[in-house]
């Protein structure tokens, strides 16, 4: 990927309000969710057609339930700063899957 799609995908994250660090053919990913968790991504990608289609893998085997699972204590509550209840918890790691789709559609459609 050149320096020129580099710029311009960076630009594109920053828009949608994600950080955005590129090194060594590796993009890292980073926006809080609407509960304040700081969700981050690494994505390794040497074309704009493969990070576009990682990005769609990621967000097709974004799995909400798993990912909320991650963050519940043994009672059934949010732990580490997550929501404490676990549908709000849930919702959360929802939002995280559309942010990663968003993400996907902008730099599909800037490119």
């Amino acid at each position: 990927m050149n320096r020129t799609q580099i710029k311009k995908i960076i630009k594109i994250a920053n828009a949608s309000d994600w950080s955005v660090t590129h090194k060594n053919g590796e993009f890292e990913f980073q926006k809080y969710s609407p509960a304040g968790q700081d969700f981050n991504m690494s994505i390794s990608a040497d074309t704009l057609y493969e990070l576009k289609d990682q990005l769609y893998e990621r967000h097709r085997d974004y799995d909400c339930s798993e990912e909320a699972y991650i963050w519940l204590d043994e009672t059934g509550h949010g732990k580490n700063g997550a929501p404490y209840d676990m549908k709000d918890l849930y919702d959360d790691m929802e939002a995280c899957k559309e942010m990663i789709e968003e993400l996907a559609e902008n730099i599909r459609a800037a490119a």
